[in-house]
């Protein structure tokens, strides 16, 4: 992806997390903050609504590095765990889940015993994964990408929001689970389209970079391995039948010996 795609799809994520942050800020912080709004008082309004723009730039940079962490993570994984790769995802989505709900309930829940109230983020970042993966994974060639996908929304959600949960206030929370959910899926459906068109628009300029070259290496190199493996594959057949043939050759000599 070009520097100009690149630029865009960051600065539409901060956009898009100031917005979201702003919007649900402006529900939860009505008596502190909207209803200055509506008493005239635009000056203290104005400086809330700021502060709320400022805090989503601040969530929308976190979920983009949590997203390109991932970006590095999920190659690596696969380098290192091979085929089991998969499995081990579900078993961090899994534990990701029960922190979720323990860490901020053995912080702030034993004492009230008020479980269902502690259940609802986890909850909301479960259903919200399992639509964006089953999302991505329908848009995608790739058959295999609900996993990751999923390992994606629950897993780096979870830990992204691991700061947000050590906070008893509610606002902070809500502020944050929604911005950080909505930018981590739109980033993830999302990317393969700014990198289309980036790939279109080098190929309209007819201009070619160092990794247009690599990937074309990679291909071609990929191709010549299944035309040497082909071609192995037809001698070895090609060795098999003639081994066949002199076999049967050698066994009908032995008959006409042992019948003279």
């Amino acid at each position: 992806m070009t520097s100009k795609y690149l630029v865009k799809f960051y600065f539409r994520i901060l956009l898009l997390g100031m917005i979201i942050t702003a919007a649900v800020s402006l529900v939860t912080e009505y008596q502190n903050v909207t209803q200055y709004l509506f008493e005239g008082q635009i000056g203290e309004f104005l400086a809330g609504l700021v502060w709320f723009l400022g805090y989503g730039l601040l969530i929308a940079t976190v979920s983009q590095v949590a997203f390109f962490i991932y970006l590095f993570i999920h190659p690596l994984g696969m380098g290192i765990f091979g085929r089991i790769w998969p499995y081990v995802q579900l078993l961090l989505v899994m534990y990701a889940i029960f922190d979720l709900f323990y860490l901020r309930f053995y912080r702030f829940g034993l004492e009230s015993g008020q479980v269902w109230s502690f259940i609802w983020i986890p909850g909301l970042v479960v259903l919200a994964g399992f639509i964006v993966a089953g999302m991505k994974n329908k848009s995608s060639e790739d058959t295999n990408i609900f996993i990751p996908a999923l390992f994606y929304m629950i897993f780096m959600t979870s830990v992204t929001l691991i700061p947000f949960l050590s906070v008893e206030d509610t606002s902070w929370i809500y502020r944050s689970v929604f911005t950080l959910i909505i930018c981590n899926a739109v980033q993830l459906l999302t990317l393969p389209s700014y990198i289309e068109d980036s790939k279109r628009e080098k190929e309209e300029r007819g201009r070619v970079t160092k990794s247009d070259i690599n990937e074309q290496k990679r291909a071609e190199s990929k191709q010549q391995e299944a035309a040497q493996k082909k071609k192995e594959e037809s001698q070895t057949k090609k060795r098999k039948s003639m081994k066949y043939k002199n076999e049967t050759r050698m066994a009908e000599n032995d008959k006409k010996k042992k019948d003279k």
